[in-house]
Order: structure tokens, then sequence, then C-alpha cells
């Protein structure tokens, strides 16, 4: 079976990816990798977010679990202009500063039924059992 990489996306940022009002996200960091990819919400929450976009309940989104898969698409790299003329893709309401990269996501599908699994830092690789109930999840 091919490596299955996954990401976390701390609620409601990932709800709102699933939504399809966020098309990129955020980091620090790059990777050469391409194509699909498993959406985790961790735990944690991003409250102060949550707030500004109206989500009065974000506790009870989606979280310790994979909900969805996307593509990544692509990855720009972005600075403080660059930023602001992708405001609508990331929906950062601050400039982002040099050294960030926008993951363009494509393809969203949420899973039939969300998958347990713990999150890390990075993109990080699905163990296996959990790679297969992702896939059939998402019918791919």
């Amino acid at each position: 079976m091919e490596t299955l990489y996954g990401l976390s996306i701390r609620q409601p940022w990932l709800d709102m990816i699933v939504r399809g009002v966020k098309t990129m996200e955020i980091r620090g960091w790059t990777t050469k990798h391409r194509g699909i990819i498993a959406l985790h919400a961790p735990w944690r929450i991003a409250f102060e977010t949550a707030y500004f976009y109206g989500y009065e309940s974000p506790w009870m989104l989606p979280r310790g679990k994979i909900v969805a898969v996307a593509e990544i698409a692509d990855i720009l790299e972005l600075n403080s202009d660059s930023s602001q003329a992708f405001l609508e893709q990331h929906r950062l309401p601050l400039p982002v500063g040099d050294g960030a990269y926008g993951f363009l996501l494509s393809s969203v599908r949420l899973l039939e039924q969300p998958v347990a699994c713990r999150g890390r830092l990075g993109l990080f690789q699905l163990p296996e059992k959990v790679a297969m109930h992702v896939l059939r999840f998402a019918h791919l």
C-alpha cells in the first residue's frame, strides 16, 4: 500500500476547509509532497479564530480524528504582500511574514465516518491500519 500522510489542522480552520470556505493552509515549512493527504483535527481548538468567525460552540466540532482527505495541488511561498493577495483563500486576518508557505488544497472530501488517530507536527505518515480506514471511508 502506498504511504498516506496526514496534516493536523486545528478547528475551526479544518471545518472551514471542509466547507470550502478556506482553500489554503498556511505553514512555516514546505514539502515536496503533492497529492492526497488526510486532514486531521487535533484536540486543541483555535478559540480566537472560532470566535472571530462566529463559531459559538467550537468544542462540538470533530477532534482527535481524521475527518477528510484533500489533495495538495501546489505550495506557494508567501510574504506580507502576497499573503494579502490570497486572503480569501487562507482567511488569516493578519498578514503573514516572510518564510510562510501556502498549501493549496483541492478535491476536499469529507469521510463517511471520521477515523480516530493521533496527530503529529508536520506532514506525518499514517499507520497502515488507519490509512486503510481513511481510504475506505473516503471512497478512494
